[in-house]
């Protein structure tokens, strides 16, 4: 499609141009940007070297919108098959050899549920929509504390396709409109400059609004996003004029644009709102050094920015897609061959990561770049062999691969049931320290030997969030087990964690003689909640229920992490007034929490999965705020810790059985299963 402007209106002049070709400067800004990107992913230091994404994102705007404002200014017209050939061969090559490669590697060596997510993922990465992949993966509860895809940073590489799906249309409308209308170039350059204004404003104040109101779809969303492109496209727009600035000007600005991506890196962090106003910092700071670049060149100027136009910072800055590409792969998948966070982990990861990327840089991105697929053939010109040749050679090692993956995908595991325990050997929590039995200890444990399985893992929740709230959504409450009138009433309260113990009660419910009522929910901790939270009038109503329903026990629990910040007295005062009504209220101590190294120890190949721990003074960090809740409230505490963990360590597995559901301290259904009667006889202890 080309849309072109009145045939009596001439092509504007190029004097006014910007300098083209080689920016070493800009090339730099890609080496800082991939650096501290992959620094972050793998030694999560710097704080804030995500924000390498956003330096990209303005590269990126500035130069495809360059590119696009000079075809408009030299010819008047736009040629959309043109441009969008030329993004097809500069990004599917390499991000469709990455996506294959993960996703087969995946499927070859991780379980099953998990390779087939990773799959999924690189179906969406492969048509662009990762970032909604990931807004729907990280607003689904059930997927918090999950290992990361290794496709998961396909997110940005969508945002800026989504982006240059809409942007080329709008620019080219706009200016061809305004020469039409106005029959001035001048005038189409200030249409076009004003319209890239007003829509960087308003994706700027949306992001400022999603920030607020739902962070995780503010990181990922495109409409979140597109105000740091815009920066770069809007600069791109005002430099089409003259561009006129002091050298020594120049190098000062460069240079706090430097400045102030240094400090991006280190004072911005993950409590950081963010992309808005945060990201305007490294945003700002970016424009700030292409800007100084523009219309000027040579060994003076690069020699005053040498840290970041330097040979070795060219080169970094030339492979950064790759680099880009192949970082996140290896970091995750790696964790299945290797200790994750072990010397021999970091340096293997830097240094395949590096290998790989060159690889692909020389043998994907350059040939096709240099080859002639997609583009339009000149009359009489030789066939072009070196990109048919190297399609094949790729493609042919790429359904090697792939069917290697396919055919394990296609084959799915049998459905596993709970191995017995052999002859002495104690199951689940019969093993755990608190259990006080005596139980015969095989010398390894393998993923064969275990229950749940790690494919049943993820969803081994036995029933617990079968009347759950979901986040936003009204109060569910349900009763489960005796239905006589004079059962034991008996209510579970609380966030995630006391669903996850509901499944220790379920099967006991009616034996025990109780009525069950639940009121769990997402983040609803049985607490005074802050004005406008998720769980603010939900909380009320619970609290008003447990005051009217004439309970003889009420139970609780909380997530250690999800609390830390709380006042014990935001918790003690609802728990004194159902106290005072003659409940028994009990708190359960919150579960120690394991990190994602544990996870990862459970699907590394070979592993025994005994030797899967976390120190206990790791694991039970931060301290549990509820104890002290306790005490000022006066009600009693169950404390299980003794189930989770020996005096120095906290396994993934005990008594064959699988702890950790994930990494967010949700205990597995089977294991709280085995739970139930040390659980049940030690609140009946306190309770009497």
């Amino acid at each position: 499609m080309t849309l072109q402007a009145d045939a009596g209106v001439a092509a504007p002049s190029r004097a006014a141009q910007p300098r083209q070709g080689f920016r070493a400067d800009i090339q730099g800004l890609r080496a800082f940007a991939v650096v501290v990107v992959i620094l972050d992913h793998l030694f999560h230091w710097p704080s804030g070297g995500f924000v390498g994404v956003d330096v990209f994102f303005v590269i990126s705007g500035y130069l495809i919108t360059s590119h696009i404002l000079r075809e408009l200014d030299r010819t008047g017209r736009l040629s959309l098959s043109g441009f969008y050939r030329r993004r097809i061969r500069r990004i599917a090559p390499a991000a469709t050899v990455t996506i294959v490669v993960t996703v087969a590697i995946s499927a070859l060596v991780l379980p099953y549920g998990r390779a087939m997510s990773i799959a999924v993922d690189g179906v969406w990465a492969f048509f662009f929509g990762a970032n909604w992949r990931s807004m729907a993966v990280g607003t689904d509860y059930f997927q918090l504390g999950q290992l990361p895809s290794p496709l998961q940073h396909y997110w940005s590489l969508s945002v800026e396709e989504q982006f240059y799906f809409v942007w080329p249309l709008l620019t080219m409308v706009v200016f061809v409109y305004a020469i039409r209308r106005w029959h001035a170039a001048r005038i189409a350059r200030v249409a076009v400059t004003a319209v890239f204004a007003i829509l960087v404003v308003a994706s700027f104040g949306w992001a400022m609004v999603e920030t607020a109101t739902n962070p995780t779809a503010a990181y990922f969303s495109t409409f979140t996003r597109a105000w740091e492109l815009g920066v770069g496209a809007l600069l791109a727009a005002v430099s089409l004029g003259r561009w006129s600035i002091p050298f020594a000007f120049r190098v000062v600005l460069a240079w706090l644009g430097v400045a102030g991506l240094i400090a991006s890196v280190f004072l911005i962090d993950a409590t950081s709102p963010f992309p808005a106003p945060t990201a305007a910092l490294p945003v700002l700071s970016t424009a700030a050094v292409i800007a100084a670049g523009i219309g000027i060149g040579g060994r003076t100027y690069d020699r005053a920015l040498w840290p970041i136009t330097n040979r070795v910072s060219t080169y970094v800055g030339a492979v950064s897609y790759s680099l880009y590409l192949w970082h996140f792969p290896v970091i995750v998948l790696l964790a299945a061959f290797v200790p994750l966070e072990s010397r021999r982990y970091y340096v293997l990861a830097l240094a395949i990561t590096a290998v790989v990327s060159v690889l692909s840089y020389h043998f994907v991105e350059e040939p096709v770049r240099r080859s002639t697929w997609l583009l339009p053939k000149a009359p009489g010109a030789k066939p072009d062999r070196r990109g048919p040749i190297v399609a094949a050679v790729a493609v042919m090692a790429l359904v090697a691969v792939a069917g290697l993956g396919a055919a394990r995908l296609a084959t799915p595991p049998p459905a596993a049931s709970t191995p017995p325990p052999s002859a002495g050997a104690c199951f689940g929590a019969e093993a755990a320290p608190g259990a006080d039995v005596t139980c015969s200890v095989d010398e390894g444990v393998t993923a064969d030997d275990v229950a749940p399985t790690l494919d049943q893992l993820p969803d081994d929740t036995a029933g617990g969030y079968s009347c759950w709230r979901q986040k936003g959504g009204p109060l569910k409450t349900c009763t489960f087990g005796s239905e006589e009138p004079d059962a034991m009433k008996v209510a579970l309260v609380g966030d995630s964690h006391a669903a996850a113990m509901l499944p220790a009660f379920l099967d006991r419910a009616e034996a025990l003689d109780w009525s069950l009522d639940t009121y769990t929910g997402f983040g609803c901790q049985w607490r005074d909640q802050s004005d406008g939270s998720d769980c603010d009038a939900v909380a009320d109503e619970i609290q008003q229920r447990l005051v009217d329903g004439d309970y003889d026990l009420v139970i609780t629990t909380a997530a250690r992490w999800a609390i830390a910040d709380a006042s014990p007295e935001s918790f003690s005062t609802r728990w004194a007034e159902v106290a005072s009504t003659g409940a028994e209220v009990v708190v359960v101590s919150a579960v120690p929490t394991v990190p994602e190294t544990a996870f990862a120890c459970l699907s590394r190949v070979g592993a025994d999965l005994s030797e899967c721990t976390t120190s206990r003074s790791e694991a039970t960090q931060p301290t549990d705020v509820q104890l002290e809740a306790a005490a000022q409230a006066g009600v009693d505490v169950v404390d299980m810790t003794d189930f989770y963990c020996t005096e120095t360590e906290c396994p993934m597995v005990i008594g064959d059985v699988i702890v950790y559901r994930d990494a967010a301290g949700h205990i597995s259904g089977t294991y709280m299963k085995t739970m139930a009667p040390y659980l049940i006889e030690r609140i009946e202890a306190v309770t009497g």
